[in-house]
């Protein structure tokens, strides 16, 4: 009898395992994580969602903003900001649910980038896939922008940013254990998206309501910052990142426009060519195309002709523009690096892995097919 009601109370000790557990509302979570640098003092601003009222709003309409939290901390280095932003804080703090990380344009550069990669990869709770930008903005805006119908903020292009890109692209999101695979390749250049609020596009009640885009890039290459460029001069890049890429293009005959095409599934190789000491480029890429509007009477080889010239310059304007800054979005040159380590590091020493005369042809091949009414098609 007593070997029994020892063993029971044994088992009732490891059983009650829990008593230190915490409810959900007495926990801080922090959702998104920024970092800036201003006068010799780096900036630490955090996002903090109620998640037990979000809980409680699944699955019903809800009728009133999610409240959103920012916390700031600043300090000498990372560290100091971070123990500055603990000094008020109420509750435990859980970085596990961080989805996105935004920097300043001050912190691209290698010895602060080097502080941020230290403080997010030691750490135990914050993850590697996370989203990450860049931004000119003030990020304590940013982090206060709500998405549609009162939607918890992790429903905005800040936390998913890969829906709306899917049905509409432009620069492609990244995660962040992969800004820092092309980061650390000397051959290779990032294109980190920046963000900005906008209030151009949408209204509330016939209010404007504050919404998150992406307007343009960061270029990284080498680990050094080359610029920033707008999104409509890095339009090219998004036919050779992914067979996700889905988008309207608009092409033209002379100075009119001649119809609307919505292309997808794009397929790209890049083939290196040698003459003598210099290298050259050649850019192929296959995409399947829909006609969503036709503006003039044309035929379905002409419409295709117009949407195969009008891709070319995309790509071609694209590359110019990067090229003028010694960036390289397209990858021309890790190809050629990992084709041909050591040609690459000559012409990297002599400043010749890339020159606006790199990219020698553009290839480009458009199944096209209609769809909706065929009154105006001559075959």
């Amino acid at each position: 009898m007593k070997k029994l009601l020892c063993l029971f109370i044994i088992m009732s000790v490891l059983l009650a395992g829990c008593w230190d557990n915490k409810e959900v509302q007495d926990i801080n979570y922090i959702t998104a994580l920024g970092i800036d640098y201003k006068e010799d003092q780096y900036i630490i601003y955090v996002q903090m969602l109620d998640f037990a009222t979000i809980a409680r709003q699944e699955g019903t309409k809800q009728t009133e903003t999610a409240p959103i939290w920012v916390g700031r901390g600043t300090g000498s280095t990372l560290s100091d900001a971070l123990i500055d932003l603990y000094t008020a804080n109420q509750q435990r703090i859980s970085w596990g649910h961080v989805t996105a990380l935004v920097l300043g344009e001050s912190v691209l550069v290698p010895e602060r980038l080097s502080q941020v990669f230290d403080m997010t990869d030691r750490s135990q709770e914050i993850r590697y896939t996370k989203w990450i930008y860049g931004t000119k903005d003030s990020m304590e805006d940013l982090f206060t922008v709500s998405p549609f119908f009162q939607l918890s903020p992790l429903h905005s292009l800040l936390h998913e940013p890969q829906e709306s890109y899917r049905q509409f692209s432009f620069i492609r999101p990244i995660q962040f254990v992969n800004f820092i695979r092309l980061y650390r390749e000397d051959a290779a250049t990032v294109v980190l998206p920046s963000l900005q609020i906008t209030t151009a596009n949408w209204t509330e009640n016939l209010k404007q309501h504050p919404l998150l885009e992406v307007n343009g890039a960061f270029l990284i290459q080498h680990q050094t910052l080359k610029g920033w460029m707008q999104r409509s001069d890095l339009a090219g890049i998004r036919w050779l990142s992914t067979p996700e890429t889905r988008a309207s293009l608009v092409v033209f005959s002379g100075i009119k426009a001649a119809g609307s095409i919505y292309l997808e599934n794009p397929k790209s190789a890049i083939e290196i060519i040698r003459e003598g000491e210099e290298v050259y480029y050649r850019i192929k890429l296959n995409v399947d195309g829909m006609v969503q509007n036709i503006y003039q009477k044309t035929r379905i080889g002409e419409m295709k002709k117009l949407t195969e010239a009008s891709l070319r310059e995309e790509i071609r304007n694209t590359f110019l523009k990067t090229a003028a800054i010694h960036a390289d979005p397209y990858q021309l040159g890790l190809q050629l690096r990992r084709a041909d380590p050591k040609l690459w590091d000559e012409l990297r020493k002599e400043k010749r892995e890339m020159h606006q005369a790199s990219l020698r042809e553009i290839d480009v091949q458009v199944s096209l097919r209609y769809w909706g009414q065929r009154k105006n098609i001559n075959r």
